[in-house]
C-alpha cells in the first residue's frame, strides 16, 4: 500500500468474510498494491481468516454474522479512512486492466466530476472452467465509488444508491467472480428476498412467475431460448444452462412462491423494510 497519492485520491478497500481463509489470501494479493487501506468486516470466522487479514495490514472488525453482507455495508463505509472505496467479495478479483488503470481512473474522476464506476462482472465456473454467458451477462456492478455519494439500504443483492454521476466503464474493465452458490445459499437468499421486498420487481415475464412453482420448466426453456434467439450469444454452454436453471428459474420461482405464501406479519415487515431499509430497521431494534 502506497503513500504516493494525495489523500483525495487514496483508496480504501472493503471486503466481508466468514471462514474465507482459502480465498482471502488470493484476494488481498490481488488488491494490495493498488489500495491504501484494507478493511475486513468478519462474521466471527473460526478458521484463519482474521490472521490472514491482519498479516496484510488489514483493519479487522468482527460483527454478528447475518449470513449476507448487506446489513454491514454502511458500517464498513463508516470505518474507511478515505473517500474512494473499492469493494469486492471474497470470491472476486480485479481484472488485469482494471487493476493497472485503477489509480488513473480515480485521478480522472476528480477532474471529470465522476462519483462512481459501473463495472462488468464476469462469472467464471470453477467446475466447468468456463466463463458463464447467461441471462445476467453483462452483470454490471457499482464497486468503485465515493463513500459520501452512496447509500446501502440493506436489502439482499442490492446495488448502492448513488447520489451523483456514474460512469459506465467499457467491457475491457471487469471483475472476475469465481464463486458458486450452493443450494443452501440459494434457498437462504430467496428467503431473505421474499421478506425484504414488499413488491418484488420481476426480472422475468409475469405470466411465468405468477404460475410459480408450476412454471419452472417453462421458465427455464423461455430464458434459454431468449438467450439463443434474441441475444445471438454463441457462447451458450453447459455451465450457462446450469446457472440459468439454478439462478433464473429455480431461484426466481422460489422467491415468488415464498412471497405468495408468506403470512400477514412477514408481509407487514417486508413493507417496512422496503420503505425504510433493513439498516434503518436494525438501528432501531434489538435484532
Amino acid at each position: 500500500m502506497s503513500d504516493v497519492y494525495s489523500k483525495n485520491n487514496k483508496i480504501s478497500f472493503i471486503t466481508f468474510t466468514r471462514n474465507s481463509g482459502r480465498r482471502l489470501r488470493l484476494l488481498l494479493e490481488n488488491v494490495r498494491d493498488v489500495v491504501d487501506e484494507i478493511i475486513v468486516v468478519d462474521g466471527f470466522s473460526d478458521d484463519d481468516t482474521v490472521e490472514i487479514a491482519r498479516s496484510y495490514g488489514a483493519k479487522v472488525f468482527q460483527r454478528k454474522p447475518w449470513g449476507h453482507v448487506e446489513p454491514d455495508r454502511m458500517f464498513a463505509l463508516s470505518k474507511a479512512s478515505y473517500n474512494w472505496i473499492l469493494y469486492l467479495d471474497d470470491d472476486e478479483l480485479l481484472g488485469r486492466k482494471l487493476k493497472n488503470d485503477l489509480r488513473d481512473l480515480i485521478e480522472k474522476a476528480d477532474k471529470e466530476m465522476i462519483d462512481a464506476f459501473s463495472i462488468v462482472r464476469v462469472n467464471y465456473d470453477l467446475k466447468c472452467r468456463q466463463i458463464i454467458f447467461g441471462p445476467a451477462y453483462p452483470d454490471r456492478q457499482i464497486r468503485i465509488y465515493r463513500k459520501d455519494k452512496v447509500l446501502y439500504r440493506g436489502i439482499v443483492h442490492e446495488l448502492p444508491i448513488v447520489y451523483g454521476s456514474v460512469r459506465e466503464l467499457s467491457n475491457d474493465y471487469y471483475i472476475i467472480h469465481y464463486g458458486s452458490l450452493s443450494r443452501y445459499k440459494l434457498v437462504f437468499y430467496a428467503y431473505l428476498e421474499s421478506i425484504e421486498y414488499f413488491e418484488h420487481q420481476a426480472r422475468i415475464r409475469k405470466p411465468l412467475w405468477k404460475l410459480s412453482p408450476f412454471s419452472a420448466s417453462l421458465l427455464t426453456l423461455y430464458i434459454i431460448l431468449k438467450e439463443i434467439l434474441l441475444k445471438h450469444n454463441p457462447s451458450l454452454n453447459i455451465c450457462t444452462i446450469i446457472r440459468t436453471i439454478d439462478l433464473f428459474s429455480y431461484y426466481e420461482i422460489l422467491v415468488h412462491t415464498l412471497i405468495r405464501f408468506r403470512g400477514r406479519k412477514r408481509t407487514e415487515l417486508s413493507k417496512i423494510i422496503s420503505e425504510h431499509g433493513l439498516i434503518k430497521l436494525l438501528e432501531h431494534s434489538s435484532l
